[in-house]
């Protein structure tokens, strides 16, 4: 599961690197289409799974599919460092799932964990408020001053002291109304992927769950072909229909050449051999499975926090730090 969390945790970064340059459905299709083609020497293996299996594998292949495209839309408009330490809910709702589903011991000090879990993502994500919404009014600001300092110049050969004023009170109503407009988008945006994100993070955990009950009837090798397939397939369906509601084919020529796409699919495939392995294992706990995943976290916050230059990333890795506080005191 170690591995797999780092392999993992570099899928997400080419994720988004994929996201930014093309159309996130067609970079899903795309990418799980890639995985299923380099799975295709296992079919024989395959066509042995059971009808029972092959309808549960179906069940988590349209959770997951709905999940990866939640996540793409959060990554696409949001920054990593932001969005990937709230991923720590899949702990929570495993730690819950594990007491509740599969009747797994848990401490007192566990549920303290899960509250320190809860304490730093709230720092986290207010942190992250404040330092956007004073990056905002900072550029409206500049903004608004290079106006004034315009519109003064073309003034000179008037009453300068009247219109100085008239330009500052102008200036200053324009200021408030673009800060004002400015968080409007920031908060709405943010709104946006943060919502997205919470949801791709609730469909992966109940995908997690299905787990061990799917792996107790196929082996890896079924499960990761018939994952892969139903996945893909769910995928072109999405895109076919947004295809047809909006009239037009939301793919490009450069989105063929979108080299992250093709590696995502191949580390995709490399990580969850791993994870599937991991869960043929009967003693494996569930609470277990979704704390070691978060190791992920760790990668993808500092790794594509580096690769897209975004700010703030020590404060924030104080809080991650907060949050993997947390997670151990619950795996302990």
């Amino acid at each position: 599961m170690v591995i797999y969390s780092t392999i993992i945790g570099f899928f997400v970064v080419l994720k988004k690197k994929a996201c930014e340059r093309s159309n996130v459905l067609f970079v899903i299709s795309m990418y799980s289409t890639i995985g299923f083609l380099l799975l295709l020497w296992s079919t024989g293996q395959a066509m042995n799974a059971s009808a029972d299996a092959l309808g549960l594998i179906a069940i988590k292949s349209l959770i997951i599919a709905l999940s990866w495209i939640f996540e793409g839309i959060a990554l696409k408009i949001y920054m990593i460092s932001s969005l990937q330490p709230i991923s720590a809910i899949k702990v929570i709702i495993g730690f819950f799932a594990s007491t509740i589903i599969f009747h797994e011991a848990n401490g007192w000090w566990r549920y303290i964990g899960v509250i320190i879990v809860f304490v730093g993502l709230i720092l986290l994500n207010r942190y992250d408020a404040v330092i956007e919404k004073k990056k905002v009014k900072q550029e409206s600001t500049l903004l608004n001053n290079f106006k004034i300092e315009n519109v003064s110049a073309n003034n000179l050969t008037k009453d300068i002291a009247l219109e100085s004023e008239i330009v500052k009170q102008q200036a200053n109503s324009a200021n408030q109304t673009s800060i004002s407009e400015n968080k409007n988008k920031f908060n709405n945006k943010r709104l946006i992927a943060i919502t997205y994100f919470v949801a791709s993070c609730v469909l992966s955990e109940i995908s997690g769950i299905l787990d061990r009950f799917i792996m107790d009837q196929v082996t890896t090798s079924q499960m990761q072909f018939w994952f892969m397939l139903f996945v893909s397939l769910f995928s072109w369906l999405a895109l076919f229909c947004v295809g047809i509601k909006d009239r037009r084919i939301p793919i490009t020529k450069a989105d063929w050449k979108n080299i992250f796409i093709y590696i995502s699919g191949a580390v995709l495939v490399i990580g969850d051999r791993f994870m599937f392995t991991a869960l043929t294992d009967p003693n494996v706990l569930v609470s277990g499975v979704s704390i070691l995943k978060q190791l992920s976290t760790v990668v993808s916050v500092v790794v594509g926090a580096l690769i897209f230059k975004e700010p703030n990333l020590k404060r924030k890795i104080v809080y991650l730090i907060v949050i993997l506080t947390g997670i151990i005191i619950i795996l302990i």
